[in-house]
């Protein structure tokens, strides 16, 4: 297991703009998107030596049971898609697993250290720039974890084939709880994560997952899910449909 961080001049080249802006409901090549653009870089700036970017990373032998597979001795178990592809497929993650083969774990947070920041325009609260924080950070975190694949992708740890990276919550993996998993397995709080009883981590801007290789991964949504599959998939996660429900993000 590694643990490390990286400083924002690496991360800068690979903040998704584009991301940064959606929240803020603004058009990526508008005015108002460049003045935005303009104080987040000077946020950023501004707060260099108070921001702290961790990360996480581990890698595992795999073993695949049916929809579930098997690492560091845990089972996680994943949701398959419900509605045909084009191509006729139903897909779920473990369908990108090697039997035998090895999958990254990772995790990556941004800490802000400096509890008196100073408001851009008064000394006043200032919540255009608490937005403007949370915003800049949650793509740090994302930026932290696209440098961390492609550092994967370099070393070839993982083998040589086309590398997803599907994260904790997002449409490929719906249920948050997969964090507690992931927490047993690696210790998020090595680099200063916590879980919430809702599986979400704090800070808020944090992002964990997986580090697949595989000739046909690729992202896809598990979309709409019926109570019957997620009874399945309780019963495989040790839950109750009822509790399984509190985790599922949709």
């Amino acid at each position: 297991m590694k643990t490390f961080s990286y400083n924002i001049q690496t991360l800068m080249p690979l903040i998704s703009w584009e991301h940064f802006f959606f929240p803020w409901k603004v058009l990526p090549y508008s005015d108002e998107a460049q003045c935005l653009k303009h104080d987040a870089i000077k946020f950023l700036d501004d707060e260099t030596n108070f921001i702290k970017v961790k990360c996480l990373y581990d890698e595992f032998q795999a073993h695949i049971s049916d929809d579930d597979i098997i690492i560091g001795g845990r089972r996680i178990p994943f949701l398959r898609q419900q509605r045909l592809n084009d191509d006729g497929t139903c897909l779920c993650i473990s369908d990108f697993i090697n039997e035998g083969g090895r999958v990254g774990v990772f995790a990556t947070a941004v800490h802000c250290g400096n509890k008196s920041h100073k408001p851009f325009f008064d000394n006043s609260v200032d919540p255009y720039r608490e937005l403007l924080q949370l915003t800049i950070c949650d793509r740090l975190a994302e930026a932290a974890a696209e440098q961390l694949q492609r550092e994967v992708e370099e070393t070839h740890s993982l083998g040589k084939d086309f590398i997803i990276r599907p994260a904790v919550g997002y449409p490929s993996i719906p249920d948050m709880s997969i964090n507690f998993l992931l927490n047993d397995l690696c210790g998020f709080d090595k680099i200063g994560i916590s879980l919430t009883e809702n599986g979400m981590m704090q800070p808020h801007s944090a992002v964990s997952g997986f580090i697949i290789s595989h000739p046909q991964a690729r992202y896809f949504s598990v979309g709409p899910v019926t109570d019957e599959q997620l009874n399945d998939y309780a019963s495989r996660r040790g839950l109750t449909l009822e509790e399984i429900k509190k985790y599922i993000y949709a």
